[in-house]
């Protein structure tokens, strides 16, 4: 394919990518299931089925007001967020790393889990709440 249609296809992707909010893909949605969802809860409100036995409790993603940069730093959990202190969190960023560690793009792999992550989240954080079905 001509170098000029890539350009293209990437110019547009980008300016569709601000014409609405796709729905988060299934990826995005099995990776907060498996991973957020028994602490955050399905929908986020901090009461999944674990949160009653942690201290402190998990945060209600549904009232964030954070913007994604700041939201993959959290999830990823490798470098400190100073205005959060420490989390009790795990440190999603290693583990994704891990779980990929036959991987030749391990690291840019768990970079990518961690951004799909913020995104679910910061939907679920989105005026009206909650992640639209699809």
């Amino acid at each position: 394919m001509r170098a000029d249609l890539w350009v293209a296809i990437a110019v547009l992707t980008t300016v569709a990518a601000g014409c609405g909010a796709p729905a988060p893909s299934p990826d995005a949605k099995a990776l907060y299931g498996r991973y957020c969802a028994s602490c955050h809860g399905v929908t986020g409100l901090g009461d999944g089925p674990a949160a009653e036995a942690l201290s402190p409790r998990p945060t209600n993603l549904t009232t964030l007001a954070t913007g994604l940069p700041q939201l993959m730093q959290v999830i990823d959990g490798r470098f400190a967020v100073r205005a959060h202190g420490t989390s009790a969190m795990p440190v999603w960023g290693e583990v994704f790393e891990q779980v990929h560690l036959d991987d030749a793009y391990a690291k840019r792999t768990a970079l990518l889990q961690v951004q799909a992550l913020a995104d679910y989240v910061a939907r679920l954080a989105a005026p009206g709440g909650g992640v639209p079905p699809h």
